[in-house]
């Protein structure tokens, strides 16, 4: 690669092709050099940018990355690669928020991608979004109908939202999928006791306890005060 660069000096794929060469030898910082000279004779070259970032984000320089990846995005708006570097970048950031945003963009691009949008309700769950990512783990549902996890997902949404029914049932159908979902099980309790049924909550409990599934058990203390329920657990 470095002969191609002697070889044709100003030419800018001979630069990212060698940008590519030393990012794939882990020399990092010759590939943004590289990447740069690229852009530098091709100020447009989206590619390089966002190659540009993968290599700003190995030697540790994430927002330098971000600001690559935007500037990528002005030249190819579309471009899903990009998008995906783009979001795990703002997420070593800490920027949730913006990680989201860009995420929805994607999703608009490959709107049948499962893990696009089981991110994507992810991310806007540990917003406190619970709406939107209620919505977008139905969606999941809909592409892939058997992933119990997702059925589990959907129900914490539910359980932040105080549908307790809403979770019961959608945790009652990952059980139906996968019978050893051991978070789903628990769920069971805690939805159960947060509608004040306090008898099958109980009767989650015990079947936890029978599984060997852990409980919290100051999960239990309460539940017990609550219920009035006495006697050991089996």
């Amino acid at each position: 690669m470095e002969a191609a660069i002697q070889t044709s000096p100003d030419d800018p794929e001979a630069h990212y092709d060698l940008g590519n060469a030393y990012f794939d030898l882990g020399r990092y910082l010759e590939a943004a050099q590289a990447y740069r000279r690229a852009i530098e004779l091709r100020p447009d070259y989206a590619a390089a940018y966002c190659n540009l970032g993968l290599a700003q984000r190995r030697t540790g320089h994430v927002r330098d990355a971000v600001e690559s990846y935007h500037t990528a995005l002005q030249y190819d708006p579309n471009d899903a690669t990009t998008l995906r570097n783009l979001v795990a970048a703002l997420r070593e950031t800490g920027d949730l928020e913006s990680a989201a945003a860009q995420l929805a963009r994607l999703a608009e691009l490959e709107p049948d991608d499962v893990l696009v949008w089981s991110q994507y309700g992810n991310l806007q769950f540990q917003l406190g979004h619970f709406e939107e990512a209620a919505d977008a783990f139905m969606h999941v549902i809909e592409l892939d109908p058997g992933m119990s996890s997702d059925y589990y997902n959907l129900g914490l949404c539910y359980l932040e939202l105080e549908r307790y029914d809403s979770a019961l049932t959608t945790w009652l159908t990952a059980l139906a999928y996968n019978p050893d979902n051991a978070s789903a099980r628990k769920g069971l309790a805690v939805a159960y006791w947060r509608r004040g049924d306090y008898e099958q909550a109980w009767k989650a409990v015990v079947d936890c306890q029978t599984r060997g599934i852990p409980l919290d058990p100051l999960f239990i203390e309460q539940l017990q005060q609550d219920s009035g329920q006495v006697g050991p657990l089996p």
